[in-house]
């Protein structure tokens, strides 16, 4: 159920950023608010007054995650005419595969709990018609099935130039499960991409919360509901993912998001420093790691 509310939270939001004017907007995405609970769908409803809509934003400082789906957005369009497959790693409710142009001709692999993968086949089924040919719906449990198994019997295949997408993902699961998924990414074709969100490790220790957001957050998803169990350090993003031949592009936070995405739509909105990007390279296949050893 906690898979399910933190997707919907996620739809919530984008469609939430689909509600300011087209030249305002960080994203375009069609598909969000028609995936909503009656819940959620209430608050869009709500909020197509700009006076409350703004309100919201600000209060639950929405910011870094318009920026975040827009970053997300251009590695895949970046990227496409390179790729032959993009898995992305707990899907939840995101609809990437549905509307970024030439998508369609991309083997897409959505990968998520059972019970989330089968709400959104039931929702976009509903949405669409159908259900697209070029998506696959994997279902698993990080914590307990192999991710290879999983995906060999979905149909994919690691020599595939694969672009991986592990987006609000990393914090909700153990260390254990995050090590073996950089394992199996690291299988992957050399050239094989993986954007990852990541929350700091920092946060995660109740240490440098310099602000009542960090407090509050804190309180709440650490303390609280114990949801964010896992978090990173930015100065051992490159020296991590090197154990996995896997090379870092680079790592952005509140600060690069602001100066590259903020100004392009003149927006003046807050953006919390608990969350960072990274994008990164698989180098090379190493026989030396053993997927079939995944958690």
């Amino acid at each position: 159920m906690k898979a399910i509310n933190t997707g919907m939270g996620v739809a919530y939001v984008r469609a939430t950023g689909m509600l300011y004017p087209k030249e305002k907007r960080l994203f375009e995405d069609p598909y969000s608010e028609k995936l909503l609970s009656p819940f959620y769908k209430f608050f869009i409803f709500l909020q197509h007054s700009p006076k409350i809509n703004n309100a919201i934003v600000k209060l639950k400082e929405m910011g870094w995650f318009f920026c975040r789906f827009r970053y997300i957005d251009d590695v895949l369009k970046n990227n496409i005419k390179e790729i032959e497959a993009v898995v992305n790693l707990g899907a939840g409710m995101d609809c990437r595969a549905y509307y970024i142009p030439g998508i369609e001709n991309i083997h897409y692999f959505e990968v998520d709990y059972p019970s989330v993968m089968k709400e959104k086949r039931t929702k976009i089924k509903k949405i669409l018609g159908k259900l697209p040919d070029h998506v696959v719906y994997v279902s698993i449990d990080f914590e307990k099935q192999s991710l290879d198994a999983e995906l060999k019997k979905a149909g994919y295949d690691l020599t595939s130039k694969t672009l991986f997408i592990l987006e609000g993902v990393t914090q909700y699961i153990s260390k254990e499960a995050n090590d073996s998924i950089l394992k199996y990414v690291a299988q992957a074709a050399p050239g094989s991409k993986i954007v990852f969100t990541y929350v700091l490790k920092s946060f995660i220790e109740g240490k440098d919360l310099n602000n009542s957001t960090k407090k509050s957050l804190y309180k709440w998803l650490v303390k609280g509901f114990k949801m964010f169990i896992y978090g990173l350090d930015p100065e051992d993003i490159n020296d991590y993912l090197s154990k996995y031949s896997i090379s870092l592009i680079e790592d952005i936070g509140r600060k690069e998001v602001q100066e590259r995405y903020m100004k392009l739509v003149d927006l003046d909105l807050k953006v919390f420093e608990i969350e960072r990007i990274a994008l990164a390279k698989v180098v090379k296949n190493d026989s030396k790691l053993n997927i079939n050893s995944l958690a």
